[in-house]
């Protein structure tokens, strides 16, 4: 069964609530900036039983796995949800859209997160498990285990080159394949940046991490374990 990718931009409508306070992030919206029917059927086979496999080697998943994000594909992704909220609310400020989109610095929470953990910004298998560890680890308030997401990694890693993941990853464009990614790591850094500025964490943050976990894949973040 072929998926039908489409990257709709379900953006919250909150995210600019005024002039001088941004990021809040709307619990009633798919909690999502970019994930569509195909994100969330894709997303959900990646992830299934990773966390029930015992598997603790590398497997060689080929071109299916890699992939690599500039810094042009980083702007070029903030301008295309910037132009949607533009044309879905011509009173948003696009200036400070803008500078909220960058002040999460996803490009370098990834890389600076994946390389904590022992792993790369280059692989979907490694940015999947660095997203996922990065929402457990806010959700739980406690530090995952490097093991445990390196481990968690192979055995996306594995799922990638199941035949009926492979076949669907490789129907992707490269436009595709990187805005299904973008739209994973923008998620999770647009929430881990209202959590900052909150400064803690509340019971409506733990539900928006449950439920951006849940896009992902990841049907309980709750009870997963990463110790």
């Amino acid at each position: 069964m072929r998926f039908c990718i489409r990257f709709k931009l379900f953006l919250f409508s909150g995210i600019l609530s005024s002039f001088t306070t941004l990021a809040q992030y709307d619990p009633g919206a798919t909690a999502s900036l970019g994930i569509g029917h195909g994100y969330t059927a894709l997303s959900q086979s990646v992830m299934r039983n990773t966390f029930n496999s015992n598997s603790k080697s590398t497997v060689k998943a080929g071109q299916v796995d890699y992939v690599y994000l500039g810094s042009g594909d980083y702007s070029g992704f903030e301008e295309k949800i910037t132009r949607a909220m533009m044309s879905a609310n011509k009173g948003n400020d696009r200036t400070k859209i803008r500078n909220f989109l960058s002040s999460a610095r996803t490009m370098h929470q990834f890389t600076m997160r994946s390389r904590a953990f022992g792993l790369k910004d280059t692989y979907l298998s490694d940015i999947l498990a660095t997203g996922i560890a990065w929402n457990w680890e806010m959700y739980h308030q406690t530090k995952a285990s490097k093991q445990k997401v390196v481990e968690f990694r192979n055995a996306i890693k594995a799922n990638l080159v199941k035949d009926g993941v492979k076949n669907e990853v490789f129907k992707l464009s490269a436009e595709e394949k990187k805005t299904w990614i973008l739209s994973f790591m923008y998620n999770n850094s647009m929430l881990a940046q209202t959590i900052k500025q909150s400064g803690k964490i509340s019971t409506l943050h733990k539900q928006q991490l449950a439920q951006t976990a849940k896009e992902a894949g990841i049907a309980d973040i709750a009870s997963v374990s990463l110790k």
